[in-house]
């Protein structure tokens, strides 16, 4: 039988057929190659039901609404960013990959920045330390296993007085490549990565106190921040002023997460709030917690995904702070991270070592699944 008389025997199949014959084929082959033999395949793979039918059967996945009713959700993306994360995060993960440990700083790292040079491709980390100073690594460098010489240096740039103070925080703008830092020495700096990896400071700003979290997703390049003595400030990224700020907490302001106008934080008050960066004086939505107060906010298509103090993961609809999902990952949580696929998770557990977990994203309670792939074996002080 000819190539072209398959390809008129598949054709002919009800489409049920052909997409449960689609869920054996490689992702990327679905999406790169299978659309391209003909137009009613090109159909079938563009049509959302059959990407959210395979999320809902083969990962027992149920995104919440707000997520699925968002301009920005592609069921397509979805699917294979939880794959994605599936095959990162295998059971086999242990024993396939490789832990290199980097030397350099003299005191707690308490940031990192990964992020790749689009002009060469090439992978590169960014880390600020409590010895306030910062670091570029080469990753690839460091991936290959090369030792780390004079004339191959894993560090390819540093600045050992980059703050004066501990460097708590760091944000970098995916459009202009630039680095914001924040420090206990009251500073937000601005940072440019040059080509060859030198490290050049363009701008500082004094907050009034010891500076906390920043993000750059505020609108007409605004950068937010957050302070020890409650305040929450927006600079002008061309003038790098401050030009608005609300003092709405009563304690320090440890979280941020910022889209457009919306700006969410969370404080040692126990107090969750979104404020509108158009009216600064009151609070659009505020959740209080009498016993915990969230230490991570990360925010992605109307979802926020919160680390609360008593070890627990809470999953809000952004829009209206409605609770989609909670969990325990340890007696204490202290980062989260909403990626598109999964939540990523380090909580230090009840015997005091911190643990690395990973769960699909989803908001059903009975086929929840949660899967804790790595303990990392580092005690707490």
């Amino acid at each position: 039988m000819t190539t072209e008389n398959v390809k008129a025997e598949l054709a002919c199949l009800p489409s049920e057929i052909l997409c449960h014959l689609f869920t054996f084929l490689p992702t990327r082959q679905l999406i790169t190659e299978i659309p391209l033999i003909c137009q009613r395949f090109h159909t079938i793979l563009k049509d959302d039901k059959f990407w959210n039918g395979r999320i809902r059967t083969e990962y027992a996945v149920r995104l919440p609404d707000c997520e699925t009713k968002h301009s920005e959700y592609s069921p397509k993306k979805s699917f294979v960013a939880i794959s994605t994360q599936k095959d990162r995060w295998r059971d086999e993960w242990d024993s396939t990959q490789t832990i290199h440990t980097a030397l350099g700083h003299s005191a707690t790292v308490d940031s990192v920045l990964l992020f790749e040079n689009h002009a060469t491709h090439r992978q590169f980390c960014l880390s600020g330390a409590r010895d306030r100073s910062i670091r570029l690594w080469d990753l690839e460098r460091v991936r290959t296993g090369e030792p780390d010489t004079v004339d191959a240096p894993w560090t390819v740039a540093k600045d050992e007085t980059a703050h004066l103070g501990w460097i708590w925080n760091m944000a970098r703008d995916s459009e202009s490549g630039e680095v914001y830092t924040t420090s206990w020495d009251s500073t937000v700096k601005n940072w440019a990565i040059r080509e060859g990896g030198a490290i050049q400071n363009l701008s500082s700003v004094n907050v009034g106190s010891a500076a906390q979290c920043v993000s750059v997703g505020g609108a007409n390049r605004e950068i937010v921040c957050t302070t020890f003595a409650k305040r929450t400030v927006v600079v002008d990224g061309r003038s790098f002023g401050v030009v608005a700020e609300h003092r709405l907490h009563k304690r320090a302001v440890i979280a941020l997460a910022v889209k457009g106008d919306r700006i969410f934080t969370s404080s040692e008050d126990r107090m969750m709030m979104m404020v509108d960066r158009r009216m600064m004086t009151k609070p659009v939505l505020f959740e209080y917690s009498p016993t915990t107060y969230k230490s991570c906010l990360s925010l992605q298509r109307n979802q926020l995904l919160t680390s609360t103090s008593d070890g627990k993961v809470k999953l809000y609809d952004a829009t209206n702070f409605n609770v989609l999902q909670t969990y325990t990952v340890g007696s204490y949580t202290r980062q989260t991270l909403l990626d598109h696929g999964a939540h990523l998770a380090m909580a230090r557990s009840v015997k005091g070592y911190y643990k690395f977990s990973i769960q699909l994203k989803n908001v059903g309670n009975r086929k929840r699944r949660n899967e804790q792939m790595r303990s990392t074996g580092i005690p707490t002080f």
